[in-house]
């Protein structure tokens, strides 16, 4: 999952998305304890060509939607249920990946269950933090946001990052790849918040219209 791009929120939430950030991604790093390295970059590699791209603009239309509709409750019911959706999809999809990959390997529908579970679990959280946002009376529209294609170069040289250290570490520690996992998040944590302004793009905000000559002189 990605953090929050919030342009205006203070440096200690922004450092709190990027530790759950990194728990994320090395949970995701982690997944079958006898999967070789590449075989860990692959799926990674494959929620992260899949989820940024659908995610970032699924939720900056239905923000959007949620900040200006007269209804907010079903608003942010699309909203939330969208994010779980595309985050769930993704992991279904990474574990079909990883069985694919080596099919002698028995699909663990334990552990995607407990990721889907976490991902509901953050459902209380969202809701929270979309209805203080609305509160706030900030219009997502004049708020930068994450750019895909900087997040994912970003990522991707985590990844590759993470697979030449869990290379160079198998025939030395027995659990590798817990080890690189931690320093996933130790990674993100600590650098998410000095590069995230550089992974910010700023949407031009739209123009009012001006009247037609025409109905101007009428």
């Amino acid at each position: 999952m990605n953090p929050a791009p919030r342009g205006h929120a203070p440096a200690r939430s922004i450092r709190r998305a990027y530790v759950v950030a990194g728990a994320v991604m090395a949970l995701m790093w982690v997944g079958e304890g006898n999967e070789p390295a590449w075989a860990h970059a692959l799926r990674a590699t494959f929620v992260l060509l899949v989820l940024p791209p659908l995610l970032l603009r699924t939720d900056r239309h239905l923000t959007t939607a949620f900040h200006t509709s007269a209804r907010p409750g079903p608003a942010l019911t699309r909203l939330i249920g969208a994010r779980v959706l595309i985050v769930s999809a993704s992991l279904v999809g990474s574990a079909l990946v990883g069985h694919l990959l080596d099919p002698h390997i028995a699909f663990d529908a334990r552990a995607l269950g407990i990721r889907l579970s976490l991902v509901l679990l953050t459902v209380p959280l969202q809701i929270r933090a979309a209805r203080r946002a609305r509160a706030g009376g900030v219009h997502p529209a004049t708020r930068p946001t994450l750019s895909a294609p900087r997040l994912i170069c970003a990522k991707l040289g985590l990844i590759a990052a993470a697979l030449l250290a869990q290379t160079l570490l198998n025939p030395y520690v027995a659990n590798a790849q817990l080890l690189v996992a931690a320093g996933i998040v130790l990674t993100v944590a600590a650098l998410g918040p000095t590069i995230h302004p550089r992974l910010l793009v700023t949407h031009p905000t739209p123009a009012p219209r001006e009247p037609s000559p025409a109905r101007t002189a009428a």
